[in-house]
C-alpha cells in the first residue's frame, strides 16, 4: 500500500484530509474531491494502483522525507506567526504620530519624573529613543536617587545630549562630583533656575563659577554641604548679592550657622521675593543666631515657608514703634520651630515674645511647629492669627494652664488635617474637653491624623473622636496610661476601622468593670 502525507499508510477504508494553510484561516476543503491527496476507493474496495513491494532502505528514505516535511511545516508556521508579531509592533513604534509620543511622555515625565522613565522608554525602538531623547523632557531631572552613576562622566554625557534646555537639577548625595563636573553643567545649561547640590563636597572655585554663570538661579539647596568654605558666611553673602532678586528659596539647613546674621542682613536687603528660608540645625547645635525678625520682615514680604527647627534664636531687641511699624509676614504659611533638644528649650526661655513677632499678621498660616517649647503660655496660641491651621504639632507642651488645649478645639476644629499634641501634661478633664471639641462636627471635620502619645486621654474621648472624625486615617495612643489594656497602640487603615467598629463594646465593658 502506498504511503501518503506525513508517512501514514493509505487506508481507502480510513481517508484523511491535511491542511496546512488552518494556520494562516484558510478553510479546509470543501470536499473530499477538492483534496489534492484524495484518491476514490474502487468498487472492489481495493486500490487501483497497488505498488510492488520496496526495499527497507526506500521506506526509511520516505520515512525520514516525511519527517523533515513535518520539522520544516512547523517551522515555517513559528516563522511566520513571529513576523506577523514582529510587523504589528513595529506599526506600533513606526505609525503613531511623534508629537502624540511626545505628548504622551511628556504626561509621564510630569507625574513620574524624567528619571528613569526616559531611560527605560528610549530603549523600546528608534522612534521613542529619538522621541525620548527630546530637550523638552529634560527641564526637570532628579539625579539623587541612584538611578544612574553619580559621577563626571555621566554628566557630560548628559550635558552634551539632554540638557540643552535644563532648568531644575537634583545632584544630592552626588559626592563624585568635581569642579570640572559643576563647570560643564553651569556652560551647558544657562537657564537653569534650580540646583540641589545637598550632600556635595565641590568647592568655593566650582560653586562661585556656576552662580556667575547661571544668571537666572533662583533656587538654591546646601543642605549638609561636605565643604565648610562654601556654606561659610562670607561665601554664602556672595551667593545672595549675586543671585539677589532671583533668589526666591535658600536652604542652608545642616550647616553651622556661625555668623549668619550677616547672612540674614544680607538677605532682607537684597532678596526682595524670597519665599523659602530654611536654617534648621541639627538637634547638637548649640551655636546661637541672632535675628532681626523686623528686619527680614520689611526686606522679604513674600515669605511664605520659614524653617529653623531646633535653631537657638537670639531676637535682636526692638523698639515698640519698631514692632508696630514692622509689616510682618502676611503671606507666611509655614512656621517651624520645633525643638528635638531639652537642652535647647531651656536656653529659650523668656522668648515667648518671638513667636508673636513672628506671626503678628500671618493669617494664611497653615501649618506651625511648636514641638519642644514647654514655656510657651495660652495666650501665645489664642493671639496666632491664623483662623484655618491645618497642621499643628505642639508635643512637650508643658502648659500648667488646661485652657491651652481647649483654644486648639475650639479655634481651629473646622481646619485642623493633623495635629500632635503627644508627651503633653494637661489633665484628663482638659484634653478631654478639646477632644470632644474636634469631634463636636463631623460634617465640618477634616482631621486625619492625631498624636496622643502618651496623654491621659480618656477612653470616652477617644470614642467620641473616633465618632466625630470620619476622616480620621492615624490614631496614636501608645503609652497612654488612662486607656485599657490592649489598646495602647497606633491604629491606622483596617486596624482603625476594627476598632471603631469595637469602640462601643470595649467602652461598655470597661464600665462593667
Amino acid at each position: 500500500m502506498k504511503r501518503g502525507i506525513l508517512g501514514l499508510v493509505k487506508d481507502p477504508k480510513k481517508q484523511i484530509l491535511f491542511s496546512f494553510d488552518r494556520r494562516f484561516d484558510h478553510d479546509l476543503p470543501s470536499s473530499d474531491s477538492d483534496d489534492s491527496d484524495y484518491k476514490p476507493p474502487s468498487p472492489s474496495g481495493t486500490d487501483t494502483d497497488v505498488t510492488a513491494a520496496v526495499t527497507h532502505k526506500s521506506k526509511r528514505q520516505k520515512r525520514l522525507k516525511s519527517n523533515n516535511d513535518k520539522v520544516d511545516t512547523v517551522r515555517h508556521n513559528a516563522c511566520t506567526l513571529s513576523d506577523c508579531k514582529t510587523i504589528n509592533t513595529d506599526l506600533w513604534g513606526h505609525c503613531i504620530p511623534h508629537l502624540v509620543l511626545l505628548k504622551i511622555f511628556c504626561h509621564a515625565v510630569e507625574s513620574t519624573g524624567a528619571v528613569p522613565f526616559l531611560c527605560r522608554v528610549q530603549r523600546v525602538c528608534r522612534l521613542w529613543y529619538q522621541c525620548a531623547s527630546n530637550s523638552t523632557l529634560w527641564k526637570t531631572v532628579d539625579l539623587s536617587y541612584g538611578w544612574i552613576k553619580a559621577n563626571d562622566a555621566t554628566l557630560q554625557l548628559l550635558c552634551h545630549t539632554r540638557f540643552s534646555k535644563l532648568t531644575k537639577i537634583n545632584l544630592s548625595s552626588w559626592k563624585s562630583l568635581t569642579v570640572d563636573g559643576l563647570k560643564l553643567l553651569a556652560d551647558t545649561c544657562p537657564q537653569l533656575k534650580s540646583i540641589n547640590l545637598s550632600y556635595c563636597r565641590v568647592n568655593s572655585v566650582g560653586v562661585l563659577y556656576m552662580i556667575n554663570q547661571c544668571s537666572n538661579l533662583s533656587e538654591i539647596d546646601l543642605t549638609s554641604y561636605g565643604c565648610t568654605d562654601v556654606v561659610s558666611a562670607k561665601m554664602i553673602v556672595q551667593i545672595v548679592n549675586k543671585c539677589s532678586g532671583n533668589l526666591q528659596s535658600l536652604n542652608l539647613s545642616w550647616n553651622s550657622p556661625k555668623g549668619y546674621s550677616a547672612v540674614l542682613k544680607a538677605i532682607a536687603t537684597c532678596c526682595p521675593n524670597l519665599e523659602c528660608l530654611d536654617l534648621s540645625q541639627n538637634h547638637n547645635s548649640y551655636i546661637p543666631l541672632n535675628f532681626d525678625i523686623e528686619l527680614l520682615q520689611h526686606g522679604c514680604p513674600k515669605l511664605r515657608i520659614l524653617r529653623l527647627v531646633n535653631t537657638v534664636i537670639e531676637p535682636s531687641r526692638v523698639s515698640v514703634h519698631g514692632r508696630n511699624e514692622s509689616p510682618g509676614f502676611p503671606e507666611l504659611q509655614e512656621l517651624s520651630l520645633g525643638m528635638n533638644n531639652p537642652a535647647l528649650t531651656v536656653r529659650l526661655s523668656g522668648q515667648n515674645d518671638m513667636l508673636q513677632r513672628l506671626v503678628k499678621t500671618s493669617q494664611n498660616l497653615r501649618l506651625l511647629d511648636l514641638r519642644g517649647w514647654s514655656q510657651l503660655t495660652c495666650a501665645d496660641l489664642h493671639n496666632v492669627p491664623a483662623t484655618d491651621l491645618a497642621e499643628l504639632y505642639i508635643s512637650g507642651f508643658s502648659i500648667k494652664k488646661d485652657e491651652s488645649m481647649e483654644t486648639v478645639g475650639f479655634k481651629w476644629q473646622h481646619s485642623l488635617v493633623q495635629l500632635d499634641v503627644s508627651w503633653n501634661v494637661h489633665s484628663e478633664s482638659a484634653l478631654d474637653i478639646a477632644m470632644r471639641k474636634l469631634a463636636s462636627n463631623p460634617a465640618t471635620s477634616k482631621l486625619e491624623v492625631l498624636d496622643l502619645t502618651g496623654t491621659q486621654i480618656s477612653l470616652g474621648s477617644v470614642q467620641s473622636l473616633l465618632q466625630g472624625c470620619p476622616v480620621l486615617r492615624n490614631l496614636n495612643l501608645s503609652s497612654c496610661r488612662v486607656l485599657p489594656r490592649g489598646m495602647k497602640r497606633e491604629y491606622f487603615n483596617e486596624s482603625l476601622e476594627q476598632l471603631r467598629k469595637n469602640i462601643d463594646s470595649l467602652a461598655r465593658s470597661n464600665v462593667a468593670q
